[in-house]
């Protein structure tokens, strides 16, 4: 029974779930004499051999400050896949806990939406964690963070922005917005654009599309969702970085994955190839061969 719950923990037992299941103190004494458990903590044991895996020593962190508490921020992140952690595990935790030795904690009440559990480990929600990365990244480092977020399909706009509207005082915050208002594209500078692309559309008999809505976790400007058929609208001032560049072919890769079909279009192409235009979007505005 030892064995089993350290395996669904890492490794790592607390002593109250230890007399939770029948365990007296002399019999965990025993335990730890015969090398069987391994102290780590103050009433926390590792199962069997006394090193952890860096999840092992997340999870003691978790059981150490008791229910309630999850890893985040940049110990979060790393969980995630997103991140490479700090030197102190982090955690938020519900009470008034204090930090100590290796483990740096937060005090707040999280929204059920902002906790998860991942290789049974709870952990802040995606979002959250982007959220709370603002309050102790550079935005440089923040706006990698949101990128690879996204390039592990795990970045979702509109949980980041109701996560963003639970807290709007949040530390960090002008940071956050800054980074996604040049992650998602700055709308104004592509509005006379878009005007111009949508009037075509009309124009020509097409059907309108949906614009600015969300699909699959990505923002797109335009997107015809019977057809499976996405129009992104590239302005030179939106798409001439390397980081642009690189998040445009992530983008199309996740609509692509989802079934969708992407037509770019550059402001230079409407103008002088209004037509070519047009047919590429008579040609694929047909539902595709199921």
């Amino acid at each position: 029974m030892i064995a089993a719950l350290g395996a669904r923990q890492h490794g790592v037992v607390a002593m109250r779930q230890l007399t939770a299941i029948g365990l007296g103190r002399y019999a965990i004494h025993h335990r730890v004499r015969s090398g069987r458990l391994h102290r780590i903590h103050p009433g926390f044991y590792a199962v069997g051999h006394p090193k952890l895996t860096r999840q092992g020593h997340w999870m003691a962190a978790v059981l150490a400050y008791g229910p309630g508490t999850v890893l985040s921020h940049r110990t979060a992140a790393a969980l995630w896949g997103f991140g490479h952690g700090a030197a102190r595990i982090e955690i938020t935790v519900p009470a008034a806990w204090r930090s100590r030795g290796t483990i740096r904690v937060h005090r707040t009440t999280l929204h059920p939406d902002e906790h998860r559990v991942k290789d049974g480990i709870p952990v802040t929600a995606v979002a959250r964690t982007i959220l709370d990365l603002a309050s102790v990244y550079t935005e440089e480092r923040l706006a990698r963070a949101v990128e690879d977020a996204d390039r592990l399909e795990l970045l979702d706009l509109g949980k980041l922005e109701r996560a963003i509207a639970r807290r709007p005082r949040a530390r960090g915050l002008n940071r956050l917005r800054a980074v996604l208002a040049d992650y998602q594209g700055p709308r104004d500078t592509r509005s006379d654009l878009e005007r111009d692309f949508l009037a075509a559309i009309a124009q020509a008999g097409f059907p309108p599309p949906q614009t600015n809505v969300l699909v699959a976790g990505v923002l797109v400007d335009c997107v015809w969702p019977a057809s499976k058929l996405v129009a992104e609208l590239d302005s030179r001032a939106y798409h001439n970085t390397p980081r642009s560049f690189e998040r445009d072919r992530v983008r199309d890769a996740i609509l692509q994955r989802h079934g969708f079909r992407v037509l770019r279009v550059t402001r230079r192409r409407l103008e002088h190839a209004a037509a070519d235009v047009l047919d590429d979007v008579g040609a694929l505005i047909r539902p595709p061969p199921a």
